[in-house]
């Protein structure tokens, strides 16, 4: 099943979601975050310090907090350039368009959330949802670099900026981990939304979930192929 040798992105019954710079974008954002969350605990909480020992210990938990906050910039944005980059600006595109289909799909996400069944039109590849999702990810990635990077080097910026990057630092991570346990819940555990996870994995998803969860998408995909 390789999207290389039959350039199609429909096998049977399957189709293609996720290239595999998209793939890699995600894990290394999710990785690096994970690393960047856990070794920033431990440091700013003493009651936490305990989980830098899973890294080695303070003084190399900051080494690892600097290294993993430039990877969390620096190839997550060089992926936009060098690695199906198409399909990467759809993507941040898409995060800032919403369709009165996506309104109604996020009218309609509290029923789905806990396990109901709205009632929404067609959805795209990213349905409203995903969006928010995507959106809350842009924002708080940006203004958590912007507050990291004033605090890595607080001699070159003025008191005033750096005493408020502490907070905005912590409000963009607190509101990152909140989109990402609803994340992983909708991955991992929601009986329909987690069909979705072969997706992030191999890139393929089944065509009955395409049908159900993206059909303007899944509709868009097979014109395509004809």
């Amino acid at each position: 099943m390789s999207e290389k040798k039959s350039g199609s992105r429909q096998v049977p019954g399957k189709v293609l979601r996720f290239t595999k710079g998209e793939r890699l974008s995600h894990w290394v954002h999710a990785v690096s975050f994970f690393v960047l969350l856990l070794t920033g605990w431990g440091i700013l909480s003493e009651f936490s310090r305990p989980v830098l020992m899973i890294f080695g210990g303070v003084d190399v938990s900051r080494i690892l907090h600097r290294i993993f906050a430039v990877i969390f910039v620096v190839v997550v944005v060089a992926m936009f350039f060098i690695k199906d980059p198409k399909y990467h600006w759809e993507w941040l595109r898409s995060a800032f368009r919403f369709t009165k289909a996506d309104i109604a799909h996020i009218m309609a996400f509290p029923k789905e959330f806990f396990g109901g069944h709205g009632n929404y039109p067609a959805q795209g590849k990213f349905n409203g949802g995903e969006k928010i999702n995507s959106l809350i990810t842009i924002l708080g990635s940006v203004f958590i670099t912007l507050s990291g990077f004033i605090m890595w080097a607080p001699n070159v910026f003025p008191d005033q900026l750096v005493r408020i990057a502490y907070p905005i630092h912590d409000m963009s991570m607190f509101m990152m981990v909140a989109a990402l346990m609803g994340h992983l819940y909708l991955s991992l555990l929601h009986p329909e939304s987690r069909a979705a996870l072969p997706g992030m994995l191999k890139g393929y998803v089944s065509e009955k979930f395409a049908k159900a969860h993206h059909a303007a998408w899944y509709e868009e995909v097979k014109n395509q192929e004809k």
